[in-house]
Parts: structure tokens; C-alpha cells; sequence
């Protein structure tokens, strides 16, 4: 089993606040760099803890709690928790692990 190191906990964690997120948002939330960022998004996704958000062409600010207009075009690849994800981070909230 891979471990997970505390940037890939950060960038679980705020995907559980953000609900759904794209890697140049999640560098800018977490001040981890761009590179770095898409690399952990592609470990968690192999490791099924995050998924990509599949849909229509524009996503809602309902569902996007960072985005700041009400409806925007998808032009970016977009990631949420998976449910194992989000199990994850509770545990992991729990146990007092950033």
C-alpha cells in the first residue's frame, strides 16, 4: 500500500471543503505547487480516493463551493472525494492527522 504523505492529506482535505476542485485552485488554496498538485491528484485517482467529475459542459457554484460566479463553462478537469476518499479523511480528521 502507498502511504500518503500530509500534501496528499492537505489536498484530500480540501477537496472535502471545496466538494469539487480543479489542480490550479487546489495549488492556490493549499500552496502547494501546480506540478505537485496534479501529480497528487493523479496518485489519489489511482488509488481510487478521488474521482473526476464527469457532467454537462458548465458547473454550478452549488457545487463548486470556491468558485465565485454562479455558473461557470467547464474548461478544466474537475475532482471530487470518492466515497473510500471521504472515508479517509474523516478517519484521518478524527485521528488529529493535518
Amino acid at each position: 500500500m502507498v502511504e500518503l504523505t500530509n500534501r496528499d492529506i492537505a489536498v484530500l482535505v480540501h477537496l472535502r471543503k471545496a466538494n469539487v476542485d480543479y489542480g490550479k485552485s487546489i495549488a492556490l488554496n493549499t500552496g502547494i505547487p501546480l506540478q505537485e498538485v496534479l501529480q497528487i491528484l493523479d496518485k489519489l485517482e489511482s488509488m481510487g480516493l478521488v474521482e473526476r467529475v464527469k457532467g454537462g459542459k458548465t458547473l454550478k457554484r452549488s457545487v463548486a463551493r470556491f468558485k465565485l460566479s454562479n455558473e461557470v463553462r467547464r474548461h478544466h478537469v474537475y475532482y471530487r472525494l470518492s466515497r473510500s476518499g471521504e472515508l479517509l479523511v474523516r478517519t484521518t480528521i478524527r485521528r488529529g492527522r493535518p
